[in-house]
């Protein structure tokens, strides 16, 4: 019976080394968000927290946000939109000059149908909320 304990700690040992080892050395992902906070984001906005949710749901990676107007926060382990609301008309002029964007390893536009066009934003991963949908 010893024998039989001695080697299933010395197995827990190991493969728990092994997975604090591949913890440590794993790098984290970088993945920058903008929100589109349009007046036409208005009858979807109460969808985006669900998208922003299921984003920061992925292991391994940090987050940034911004909306086409301004930056909302920096790099971090959740996406936090606050206060912002839907307002002004859209343009996303002001995207190219965030910095986030040579710093992220993955890029995300959240917009809607029918806003500014996303033709820009070809190397994004573009999530257009319907308003039609549910």
């Amino acid at each position: 019976m010893k024998p039989l304990a001695f080697w299933t700690i010395g197995l827990l040992v190991v493969f728990g080394g092994f997975a604090v080892i591949v913890n440590l050395v794993r790098e984290t992902d970088r993945v920058f968000v903008v929100v589109d906070s349009s007046f036409q984001m208005e009858g979807v906005w109460n969808r985006v927290a669900g998208e922003l949710d299921k984003i920061d749901d992925q292991r391994y990676s940090e987050f940034a946000l911004a909306t086409e107007k301004t930056s909302v926060h920096s790099w971090g382990d959740t996406l936090r939109l606050g206060a912002v609301r839907p307002f002004a008309p859209c343009g996303f002029d002001e995207v190219p000059t965030y910095p986030e964007i040579s710093e992220a390893d993955e890029l995300i536009l959240i917009t809607t149908p029918g806003s500014c066009s996303t033709d820009q934003f070809a190397d994004w991963k573009v999530i257009l909320i319907d308003p039609g949908g549910s």
